[in-house]
C-alpha cells in the first residue's frame, strides 16, 4: 500500500508539473517569436537603407556632380551603344558639342560660385530642350555634349539653333548681376563605322569653327 501511495503521489506531482512546464515553454516560444520578429524588422530596415545607398551610388556613378546632367563616363557608354546600334540596325543619331562662352570672364569678374551658377543655368536650359530618349552630359569644365536619337542632319542643326537661342534669350541672374551666358555649338552625325574619339573630334572641330565664326562676326559688327 505504501508503494501504491508513493506511485499515486508521484503521478499527482507529474500532473501538477505539466501545466507549469507548458506555461514556461509557451513563454519561451513567445519570447523567441518576438525576438525573431524584431530581427526580421531590423533586417528589412537595413535592406531598405542598402537599396537607398546602392541607388545613390548608381546615381553618383553616372551623374555630374554640379549640374543635373549625366557625366562623361555615362556619355561615353551611351555613345558606344549608339555607334553599335548604327552599325547593326542603321539607326540614326547625332552628337552635339557645346562650349559655354566667356566662362573665364565670368569666373574672373564674379568668382567661381558665379561660374558654377552659370553652368547649372546652362545645363538646365539644355536639359529642357531635349527628349527623354536623348542623353545630355557635362564632359568637364564648360563643355557639354548631347546624343540626339533618330534625327537627321537638318534636325540636329535645328536642335543646336534651338538650344543656342534658348541660352541667348534666357537671362542668367546671379543676384542682381546678369551673367553673359551663351554657347558655341557644333554637331556631327553618328556613322556606322565611327569610334567615340572620332565622333567627339568631329563635333569638337565643328564647334570651334562656329565659335571662331561667331567671334569674327562680333568683331566685325563692333568695327562697323
Amino acid at each position: 500500500m505504501a508503494d501504491l501511495g508513493r506511485k499515486l503521489s508521484a503521478s499527482d506531482d507529474e500532473r501538477l508539473a505539466r501545466p507549469a512546464a507548458s506555461a514556461v515553454e509557451a513563454d519561451l516560444s513567445a519570447a523567441v517569436i518576438d525576438e525573431l520578429k524584431a530581427e526580421v524588422a531590423s533586417l528589412r530596415r537595413e535592406n531598405r537603407l542598402l537599396r537607398i545607398a546602392n541607388n545613390e551610388l548608381e546615381r553618383v556613378a553616372i551623374c555630374d556632380t554640379l549640374t543635373p546632367l549625366f557625366n562623361r563616363r555615362h556619355f561615353l557608354t551611351a555613345l558606344y551603344e549608339r555607334i553599335a546600334r548604327a552599325k547593326r540596325y542603321d539607326a540614326t543619331a547625332a552628337v552635339l558639342f557645346i562650349d559655354i562662352n566667356r566662362m573665364k570672364l565670368i569666373n574672373d569678374e564674379h568668382g567661381h560660385s558665379a561660374g558654377d551658377f552659370a553652368l547649372v543655368h546652362a545645363a538646365q536650359l539644355v536639359q529642357a530642350q531635349i527628349r527623354a530618349t536623348d542623353v545630355a552630359a557635362r564632359l568637364g569644365g564648360d563643355e557639354f555634349a548631347i546624343i540626339l536619337e533618330e534625327v537627321d542632319e537638318a534636325q540636329a542643326q535645328a536642335k543646336a539653333e534651338q538650344i543656342d537661342a534658348a541660352l541667348r534669350s534666357t537671362k542668367c541672374l546671379y543676384g542682381s548681376v546678369e551673367l553673359p551666358v551663351s554657347a558655341s555649338i557644333g554637331w556631327t552625325m553618328v556613322l556606322p563605322h565611327d569610334t567615340s574619339d572620332a565622333l567627339i573630334e568631329r563635333a569638337d572641330a565643328h564647334m570651334y569653327a562656329r565659335k571662331r565664326a561667331s567671334y569674327q562676326d562680333d568683331t566685325e559688327g563692333r568695327a562697323a
